[in-house]
């Protein structure tokens, strides 16, 4: 990878990295192989460093329709059951991998330049992962948001909402005092299809200030992967 390619706050190993467990969840991992989709991962980033725009494209379009089958048999994406990981070009929308319409386009942009697109927030990396939780309606079963940032962790919350609701279907968005326990959440509320009110949570707690650390180990845990195929 060239260092035009990296992230922004990352060094070239954890872009690459970033770049796999974006594309491949858990679920895509187990069934095409940590080591052969880590692989796959690499090429593409090579292709694009190479400035072959045309092989970046066909490898992603030429994986889709496995991917499309291998999720086929999954619950589908919802406010309750989001999706592994988003990224954003502007820190507004989320670009959700092998979902969003020519994803592989948004991504070329992202690792081209290194921060969000339209840098509203300055020099970010805007990629935030959902790591565990659901169905978020209650403190206990609230989603837990792994992101380099605050920024980019608070907005994932947002980039769900817009992607699964009307913008008048969004409602109120607070950050909740710490609980008996010393946990603290983020609370938005919704209206559903049915007009039924409901809440979805997210967790924060000890996160505020310990987003980079946290997404840092997120990226280097369990990546036997990384080392069986260099």
């Amino acid at each position: 990878m060239t260092r035009s390619l990296l992230l922004h706050g990352l060094n070239e190993e954890e872009s690459a990295i970033a770049v796999w467990k974006l594309l491949f969840s858990p679920q895509l991992q187990k069934h095409f192989g940590s080591a052969w989709s880590l692989d796959w991962s690499n090429q593409l980033i090579d292709y694009l460093a190479a400035g072959n725009k045309a092989a970046f494209s066909d490898q992603y379009d030429g994986l889709q329709p496995e991917v499309k089958a291998a999720m086929s048999g999954h619950p589908q994406y919802s406010m309750a059951n989001p999706p592994w990981c988003m990224a954003s070009l502007d820190l507004r929308f989320g670009l959700i991998p092998w979902v969003t319409p020519v994803f592989e386009r948004g991504l070329a942009m992202l690792l081209s330049e290194g921060s969000a697109f339209e840098k509203h927030f300055g020099d970010v990396l805007p990629f935030a992962f959902f790591l565990r939780g659901g169905p978020g309606d209650s403190p206990e079963t609230a989603f837990r948001v792994c992101a380099p940032s605050q920024t980019v962790r608070a907005g994932a919350e947002h980039w769900i909402m817009r992607a699964y609701l009307w913008r008048r279907e969004e409602g109120l968005h607070a950050t909740l005092a710490p609980d008996g326990d010393g946990r603290t959440f983020s609370l938005h509320r919704y209206t559903d299809q049915n007009g039924d009110t409901k809440s979805v949570f997210y967790e924060t707690t000890d996160s505020f200030g310990r987003e980079e650390d946290d997404f840092l180990k997120f990226l280097l845990e369990g990546n036997e992967a990384l080392h069986s195929v260099q």
